[in-house]
């Protein structure tokens, strides 16, 4: 700051030896530095508290679904709002470029095993957030749950999220060997109960891609009620569908890694179940999503996906394959 004040003086004695011109620009060129400094200062501090505070995703007494709405609502994917403008950490984030060339075989001793997800659920609600379409259903009785797969714990379903472009060479938020999907599908589940309070370690995201195929029976229960839900902030109840329509049941041969939320402010501790296969998409269904507005009620959502981030040096992705034989003689941290 003592620069700062150099340069004030600077300019008031300028002020007194040269023209009136002089001193308005000097005054000017003062009063840029100043707000430069001042905004510096506070992003720095923003990124560092939020940096300082990556290591706990807090729980509320209500559904876990909210609390992961509740995040971060100042973003978006544009300029002014966009991924490059996020305080985010560095490391162990989300996406990233799953390459085959480096990734780790792994031998599960437990197939993944989905529980519920072919019972019909109360309710189903779709909402336009003004960024992405989100799928969230009521149960009566258990709600879907995965476990196996060497998982720790039982993780149940909260909601689903899509992720696409205007372009079809783009959309989804994940790659494989370089090549990104149309749309991708991102089922969140959590560890426990609503209300209760476990570490930030406790989210399991599974993902699907989507490419351009034929029309896909199982996406018209959501594709076509996505006109109810143009506009950004609205909700609405669709006739309910089992969970398993959107969500394939894969028991083993599926990417896994330690990475992110994929929102603001992207915590850490999340864990990816990526199916490798993708699954069928019509151009006319797709084209639904893309009618989603953002919140100005006039432009199309037209990408909602963050850029894929670094892998790292350590972080290990594997593909996880259940063998029987192998299950019972290997290992329990062996990777083949």
């Amino acid at each position: 700051m003592s620069f700062i004040f150099s340069f004030l003086y600077n300019v008031i004695s300028a002020a007194l030896e040269y023209q009136i011109v002089t001193f308005v620009l000097s005054l000017g060129i003062a009063a840029v530095i100043i707000s430069h400094a001042r905004s510096a200062q506070t992003i720095c501090d923003l990124c560092n508290t939020t940096e300082n505070n990556l290591n706990i995703i807090p729980r509320s007494s209500s559904s876990s679904s909210s609390a992961l709405g509740r995040l971060n609502n100042n973003f978006d994917y544009g300029l002014d709002r966009g991924p490059h403008t996020w305080c985010c950490s560095k490391s162990n984030q989300s996406p990233i470029n799953i390459i085959d060339e480096y990734v780790h075989k792994f031998a599960i001793r437990e197939l993944l095993t989905w529980n519920y997800y072919d019972d019909l659920p109360t309710t189903v609600e779709i909402e336009n957030n003004g960024r992405t379409v989100i799928l969230r259903a009521c149960f009566s009785g258990d709600a879907p749950t995965l476990r196996g797969a060497n998982l720790l714990a039982n993780y149940t379903f909260v909601e689903i999220r899509f992720r696409w472009s205007a372009i079809n060479s783009e959309g989804s938020e994940h790659m494989v060997n370089y090549r990104k999907f149309p749309l991708e599908l991102q089922a969140m589940h959590r560890t426990g109960p609503s209300g209760d309070s476990p570490s930030s370690y406790d989210t399991l995201i599974v993902a699907y891609f989507f490419e351009i195929s034929a029309n896909n029976p199982y996406l018209n229960p959501v594709v076509q009620h996505l006109h109810r839900i143009q506009r950004s902030g609205t909700k609405s109840e669709i006739p309910p569908f089992p969970l398993s329509y959107l969500c394939h049941q894969f028991r083993t041969g599926f990417y896994s890694y330690a990475g992110s939320l994929t929102e603001p402010p992207c915590y850490q501790g999340a864990e990816w179940f990526i199916f490798p296969e993708p699954l069928a998409i019509s151009e006319p269904q797709l084209y639904e999503f893309r009618q989603m507005l953002c919140p100005d009620g006039n432009t199309r959502i037209v990408r909602n996906a963050r850029p894929v981030q670094s892998i790292g040096c350590s972080r290990v992705v594997n593909l996880n394959q259940y063998n029987s034989i192998d299950a019972c003689n290997i290992p329990e941290s062996s990777i083949c």
